[in-house]
């Protein structure tokens, strides 16, 4: 019997006062329920099954929106729960194959071979940080996502290693910067790119004593536990599965080129969304139009940002340096900044002057910088492009 009548709302007010925006809290408390549900719930779409496990990684600049302090709310809660299993940084493929190597007792009294884990990590970089095996995990991570009934993998050290039941759960946070560094530009294309949700999150006020409501706290971790007891179809009510159809022939034949990946599984996301809104509500195991439509926004929100995030995978060292002028550049504005001393501030960085003078050609057909040359010599402002996007404003996002 559950306490609460809606485990996310619940959470939610659990919350009172943070520096993480709340759509970071969101996401977590989500994984949280995903995490409880294992591979024991889904959703028979007749040609596959779609279960509830995502890969969320919340995005934000260092120090910025405090990643970590929001995943390890929700962790805590979890430390409490049954039969979970857990796994923190840095990992090889090997150790994971064998952490899932379990069995676990569902309702009924039947025992079954139970391959899922909650992978967390407060940095990406610090799970796919190793030349030596990041493509190995990658490639297992991608493989894992659909939850198969059983997945074959070829290891280094161990041969071909056979998973029953794989459900792989992944929760992490990373800037933007480092997407450049861990992924390959092949990535934008690749098939766990498509399957990760890049949730960004902007720093909100700040709270110098932050708070829970810690009479939530055992609730929260009994309404768990009973959620972890759930087995079996969830159902999609007609109204929940014309809607679907409606939305998705609406899907562009040609999407945006950074989120191309990403679409060839929204509706994915959406249904596994709508699994978890379902079950923070009720036992009833039934897919609501309430629950589809509310789905939508979330992941919706969630794609309205990644494109920024994405425009950093397969960043080149030039494209970083250019980022740096225009940054120089605009510390000065209004003053436009002289040739010389901008490049004394970047030579460092140059492997010649003719890098350089490629990088200011590409800045200025870009709009992002102006160049004027007089009797005192050349000097740069910003363009037309970087004005206009210093323009403030309005905020009109209250997740954040």
């Amino acid at each position: 019997m559950r306490k609460l009548d809606n485990w996310l709302l619940s959470y939610k007010k659990y919350i009172i006062k943070q520096e993480s925006p709340s759509i970071y809290h969101f996401w977590v408390a989500s994984q949280m329920i995903t995490a409880t549900l294992r591979r024991n719930v889904w959703i028979d779409r007749d040609a596959y099954r779609i279960y509830p496990n995502q890969y969320v990684v919340l995005v934000a600049k260092s120090g910025t929106c405090r990643k970590s302090v929001a995943m390890e709310i929700g962790l805590d809660l979890l430390n409490d729960v049954k039969d979970l299993s857990v796994l923190h940084e840095r990992m090889t493929v090997e150790g994971l194959l064998d952490n899932m190597q379990r069995v676990l007792m569902l309702p009924n009294g039947r025992v079954v071979p139970d391959g899922s884990v909650l992978i967390h990590a407060d940095e990406l970089s610090n799970l796919f940080g190793k030349a030596a095996y990041i493509s190995d995990l990658m490639s297992f991570v991608t493989a894992a996502y659909s939850s198969k009934t059983k997945l074959d993998f070829t290891t280094r050290t161990k041969g071909v290693v056979s998973v029953r039941n794989p459900c792989l759960t992944i929760l992490a946070g990373t800037t933007p910067e480092q997407m450049s560094e861990i992924f390959p530009s092949m990535a934008l294309t690749s098939g766990l790119i498509g399957r990760i949700l890049l949730v960004v999150g902007e720093r909100g006020a700040r709270v110098s004593k932050p708070k829970l409501r810690k009479e939530l706290r055992d609730p929260l971790i009994h309404d768990l536990n009973e959620i972890s007891k759930l087995y079996g179809e969830i159902k999609v009510t007609d109204e929940a599965d014309a809607a679907f159809d409606k939305w998705y022939k609406k899907f562009p034949d040609i999407p945006p080129a950074e989120l191309s990946a990403y679409y060839e599984r929204k509706h994915d996301h959406v249904w596994k969304a709508a699994i978890i809104l379902s079950v923070a509500e009720s036992d009833n195991m039934v897919i609501t139009l309430d629950h589809f439509k509310k789905a939508v926004q979330v992941v919706e929100l969630v794609e309205s940002k990644m494109a920024d995030v994405l425009t950093f995978i397969g960043a080149t060292a030039q494209s970083t340096i250019a980022d740096l002028v225009v940054s120089m550049i605009r510390t000065n504005h209004p003053e436009p900044m002289s040739h010389s001393v901008l490049l004394r501030k970047i030579y460092r960085r140059l492997q010649s002057k003719g890098e350089f003078k490629d990088i200011v050609d590409t800045l200025i057909e870009a709009n992002r910088i102006s160049m004027t040359a007089s009797k005192r010599g050349i000097f740069y402002t910003l363009g037309k492009k970087e004005k206009v996007e210093d323009k403030p404003k309005e905020k009109n996002d209250k997740d954040n």
